[in-house]
């Protein structure tokens, strides 16, 4: 197998960028000797493009790196407390060209692009059992280049394209033009819808919602890029008329709405979501994974402190809370990701976040620790909470009343002003109330309890939703109100459905938005009040309804949002000092500069050593 993988990429930068997950094949083919034997089959060549697939799963949706890189580094969370840990990627704080993640996702990356090109350029060498497989693991393969060539872009900028497989010494490297990168995507991603089937009962399986889905995503994204109203106005309705086929084509695409949020994240949904375009998928058998020791960690990533305080224990109820502790990695909601919420009208807050832990044993006896802890009077020892009753809140309302009131309920309150400073937003620095705050329920996983897994474990098997169909509403509306002559009603139209959806039940008209709200906001734009825009209204919907998926840091720098919204409007203190405008790309990793014999003419990211 050696001599195998050093036939494809014996090269120096192939090594670093380009190299095929050793798993796929050396289980199919342990004792194989040249890449056209693995190729010459259809098992073979499924086990090459499955292998993609894996690698979602076991390289980035589960996985810690992609939480730091793209939910941290905005505007909606902070690592818990505050603290350093993955700083380099959330915080902007000490990052640089040496910064081992940022080397680890741009190899990852290429890697898939370079395993797609294999596929790509090799399709026709398999017997392929019918002409319709063959077409769609093109497809399949075409798709999988585009999205890894859009994460890719979107991080490092105008990197280098490659469409042919990698299999000789290569010593140098050139930026390709971001129109070049884009028109490979998005012929790429064509391919795809013209290939892949409409639906197919292999969860996970890229079939025709992906690919219109990631068309959408693409075309958006790349009118960013485009210098003039004209060609931004092209991808705009191309964005939204790929937006608009999925909206229009439910049925046929075998996508749907849930009719409440809270049955979106239900565990019970997890493996058969209907609101789900695209999923990096995790087994219950460790073993079937892409490594059994990199299962989806996402369950432990987002959890408040609850566990040993007021007599309740860790359990399968409120979740794993083994990374809530300061200097570990755990995301917290920034105060301004709460104050977005209207939970007396939306119901997401209410579904997807936990305030409310209740007794869970046959009862408490408040101790001296736990008086002390949540600062309240010492008087209170020797009081009880019965099995059932309300033991800690932690929330993101200001309680109505005086500090000696807070602090003698008969449960731990811990409000919004003890999170966060009142005064900044910024994360408290009292470390009794910095790690309790509103959890977010996205990524519970009931599958620990299912297999009789501890309640600390950290193999979680849930898949993860790289893509839902809210997304589609909220592209085809951001697309009416960018481009030139948008009818700002139909705008207001795709994002009533999502935010009716989301009602509190009985307060849909409260969540109704109009063309003429959106105009008004525009309005207030045009005469000089830059915290108000129509783009801004969509931008808080996005945060609402698609908080912790992974979108959060692309939706800031394809807006041109990324400084103004952590800096200039203070969303996010505790990063605002480290965040300036170069921070909208990552650094170019020293260790592929130091392997080609070009580093000064492919350059370094602007801002960045």
């Amino acid at each position: 197998m050696k001599r195998y993988k050093k036939y494809i990429y014996a090269a120096m930068l192939g090594s670093l960028l380009f190299t095929t997950q050793s798993c796929d094949l050396d289980e199919y083919n342990p004792g194989g000797t040249t890449v056209d034997d693995v190729f010459a089959s259809e098992a073979g060549f499924n086990a090459v493009l499955n292998g993609v697939y894996g690698y979602w799963g076991g390289q980035f949706y589960g996985r810690e790196d992609i939480v730091l890189l793209v939910n941290g580094g905005s505007d909606t969370w902070i690592n818990i407390a505050n603290c350093g840990y993955g700083r380099q990627m959330s915080k902007y704080q000490e990052g640089n060209s040496t910064t081992g993640q940022f080397l680890n996702t741009w190899r990852r990356l290429y890697e898939i692009i370079n395993d797609c090109n294999a596929c790509l350029g090799r399709i026709d060498q398999p017997n392929w059992s019918s002409q319709e497989t063959r077409n769609n693991r093109f497809g399949e393969a075409s798709f999988m280049r585009a999205y890894a060539y859009w994460m890719l872009v979107e991080m490092f900028g105008n990197v280098e394209l490659r469409t042919t497989e990698t299999t000789e010494p290569v010593f140098e490297s050139y930026r390709s033009t971001y129109a070049d990168l884009y028109k490979c995507m998005l012929t790429d991603v064509q391919n795809a819808i013209d290939n892949v089937p409409y639906t197919t009962t292999d969860v996970g399986r890229v079939t025709k919602k992906a690919a219109y889905g990631l068309k959408a995503r693409i075309a958006l994204t790349y009118a960013s890029h485009c210098e003039s109203q004209t060609e931004k106005d092209t991808y705009y309705q191309m964005a939204q008329d790929a937006a608009d086929y999925v909206i229009d084509h439910q049925d046929e695409l075998g996508v749907s709405l849930y009719n409440t949020p809270g049955e979106v994240f239900d565990p019970a949904n997890n493996k058969t979501n209907t609101e789900a375009m695209l999923v990096a998928t995790h087994s219950t058998t460790p073993g079937l994974n892409m490594n059994s020791n990199n299962p989806n960690r996402l369950h432990i990533y987002f959890h408040a402190k609850y566990s040993d305080w007021v007599g309740i224990p860790m359990n399968y109820e409120y979740g794993n809370d083994r990374n809530s502790k300061s200097g570990s990695m755990c995301m917290m909601p920034t105060k301004h990701l709460l104050e977005l919420y209207n939970e007396n009208i939306d119901d997401r807050y209410n579904q997807w976040f936990r305030e409310d832990y209740a007794e869970t044993s046959s009862g408490y006896v408040w101790t001296k620790t736990d008086l002390d802890h949540f600062e309240k009077p010492a008087s209170m020892a020797g009081q009880s909470i019965a099995q059932g009753e309300l033991a800690m809140r932690f929330t993101k309302d200001e309680f109505d009343g005086t500090e000696t009131e807070k602090r003698a309920l008969p449960y731990a309150l811990v409000d919004i002003n003890d999170t966060y400073d009142p005064a900044t937003g910024a994360v408290s620095t009292n470390p009794k109330f910095n790690l309790h705050f509103p959890t977010l329920l996205k990524f519970e996983d009931a599958h620990l309890e299912e297999l009789g897994l501890p309640t600390n474990s950290q193999v979680g098997s849930n898949d993860v939703f790289m893509m839902r169909l809210p997304e589609m509403y909220l592209i085809a509306a951001e697309c009416e109100v960018m481009k030139t002559g948008g009818d700002l009603d139909r705008a207001a139209a795709y994002l009533t459905v999502i935010r009716e959806r989301a009602a509190v039940p009985g307060h849909e008209a409260d969540m109704r938005v109009t063309g003429s709200q959106l105009a008004q906001l525009s309005m207030a734009y045009q005469e000089g009040d830059a915290n108000a825009t129509a783009l801004d209204f969509i931008l808080d919907e996005r945060a609402r309804e698609l908080c912790g998926e992974f979108l959060r840091w692309f939706d800031l720098k394809r807006t041109g949002n990324l400084v103004r919204y952590i800096k200039d409007l203070n969303y996010n203190p505790d990063v605002a000092p480290y965040v300036n405008e170069y921070c909208n790309l990552r650094p170019i990793p020293n260790g592929f500069l130091t392997t080609i014999s070009n580093p000064d003419e492919f350059g370094q990211n602007p801002g960045w050593n």
